[in-house]
């Protein structure tokens, strides 16, 4: 059964690592942490990276979260792949630890203004 958990988050810390130009296209790192609150409630620590030119943009990452998910403490790796056409963020199989063991599932990120919501799709 899919259980679905909601929180906000605020980004913390949003720190460019490198930045590269080859061809127009520029890439870049950036190191980044989160609070969360709500259902998931915890932190996390990002490491992004993009690439942008004229025409298009993308970026991959992977999210490290110690949270707790519905009262259940642990952890997971979130995988984060993006561009024009969208964002898909998925936990990697096999990353879940402690209450978190066996988490499989997806998530979403929603940005109103200044406010960020998180909304987990999980099972366990």
């Amino acid at each position: 059964m899919t259980s679905t958990a909601t929180a906000s988050f605020t980004v913390d810390q949003w720190e460019p690592q490198a930045t590269d130009e080859f061809a127009g296209t520029e890439f870049a790192r950036v190191a980044i942490t989160k609070t969360f609150t709500g259902a998931v409630e915890g932190t996390s620590k990002v490491e992004l990276l993009s690439a942008t030119n004229a025409a298009s943009r993308a970026y991959v990452a992977f999210e490290r979260l110690e949270v707790s998910v519905d009262g259940r403490k642990g952890s997971f790796v979130l995988h984060h792949t993006a561009d024009d056409s969208g964002l898909a963020l998925k936990i990697l199989t096999g990353s879940g630890a402690g209450e978190l063991t066996g988490i499989s599932g997806t998530a979403n990120i929603e940005i109103e203004g200044e406010e960020h919501r998180f909304t987990l799709a999980y099972t366990l």
